[in-house]
């Protein structure tokens, strides 16, 4: 079963052997936050108009985050902003997401010991699982083919928390005009929540800086 948007996102944003964000722990929020959202657009649950969350009214969806997410939306319909729900998210979409893999059993919990602490990391169980989003995302580009707009989106993701070099390697100048080319052609609220997202770890950057 393919695994949904935030998942792919967060096997690349992490080290298969550290657990360690491999763009930062603030950036990789922010990536994972935009990831949650973007499956509900996906599954068209919501749309986003003018920087804002629009509930839509279809089917609830059948992966249980995406259903709570949803509902946690619903329950604060005051609050439509994308910025604010990007930040709100982003500082416990990783841990949701990791329980979603656990569940899965795509992740396994390990203990580390460094000095004098020990603190748990979460390790793919299967290498080839975690390396072939990135794999597929560059093979893809590299030979300027068409990406599914889950795809499209996640290469998104990867170019708005700067993990290019990290997928795309050697090739990352190469796969920037294909993917850019994709990325205009996505419908204009995951292009909005692309640019959100891309802004909100521009500013979580400049706030680092000051």
């Amino acid at each position: 079963m393919p695994l949904l948007l935030a998942d792919d996102y967060y096997l690349i944003a992490h080290d298969d052997v550290s657990g360690s964000a491999r763009c930062g722990e603030g950036r990789a929020g922010l990536g994972l936050a935009g990831a949650l959202l973007g499956e509900l657009v996906l599954f068209g649950s919501i749309d986003i108009e003018r920087r804002n969350i629009v509930i839509l009214d279809a089917p609830s969806p059948g992966d249980a985050l995406a259903r709570a997410l949803l509902e946690e939306l619903m329950r604060n319909g005051d609050v439509t902003s994308v910025p604010d729900w990007l930040q709100y998210l982003s500082q416990k979409a990783q841990s949701q997401v990791v329980q979603r893999l656990l569940h899965a059993g795509h992740l396994r919990a390990t203990e580390v010991r460094r000095l004098l602490q020990t603190r748990t990391v979460y390790v793919p169980t299967d290498m080839n699982v975690a390396a072939w989003a990135a794999a597929r995302l560059a093979n893809a580009l590299g030979k300027n083919e068409q990406l599914s707009v889950p795809d499209i989106v996640l290469s998104g993701l990867v170019v708005a928390t700067e993990l290019e070099a990290e997928v795309f390697q050697h090739s990352a100048h190469e796969v920037a005009r294909p993917l850019r080319r994709q990325l205009t052609g996505l419908p204009a609220a995951l292009r909005a929540l692309l640019s959100e997202t891309e802004a909100a770890v521009g500013d979580a950057v400049l706030r680092h800086r000051r």
